[in-house]
């Protein structure tokens, strides 16, 4: 239950000061993606230099699990490699959809919790959704 806790806390923070902004001026890839099950929608915008991710923007119109999911999206992969982003982007999706228990860094880990909510899977992978189709992530 206190795990719950946490992950309520981290997502509820997230929500309420995403850490993303808005679509960068000058990406090398971008998605607009929406949900045909909810209407959400996430404009992603991302520049990608030497094979790192060194600017992630976006627009989120959704709930405020998806504005959460995105903020997480940009606070755990912003910098990081396509190899590295790619990983955790297929350990969310292995989480959510086929629910296998694995470790993901630092706020991520809410994942877990977010996994016993089905009928919230769609707002929480709106913004992994649109990453995956920009860099044309499995």
């Amino acid at each position: 239950m206190a795990e719950d806790s946490l992950h309520r806390e981290i997502l509820e923070e997230h929500a309420r000061n995403p850490q993303f902004d808005h679509p960068i001026t000058d990406p090398t890839h971008k998605a607009d993606f929406k949900s045909t099950k909810t209407g959400n929608i996430c404009n992603l915008t991302v520049k990608v230099e030497e094979g790192r991710l060194v600017k992630i923007g976006m627009k989120v119109q959704g709930s405020a699990l998806a504005t959460a999911s995105a903020s997480l999206l940009f606070s755990e992969l912003n910098e990081l490699t396509l190899e590295e982003a790619q990983h955790i982007h297929q350990g969310i999706f292995k989480i959510l959809l086929n629910g296998e228990i694995n470790e993901l860094p630092g706020d991520l880990c809410v994942y877990q919790s977010i996994l016993h909510l089905p009928e919230r899977h769609d707002c929480a992978l709106l913004a992994w959704k649109a990453l995956g189709e920009a860099l044309a992530f499995q």
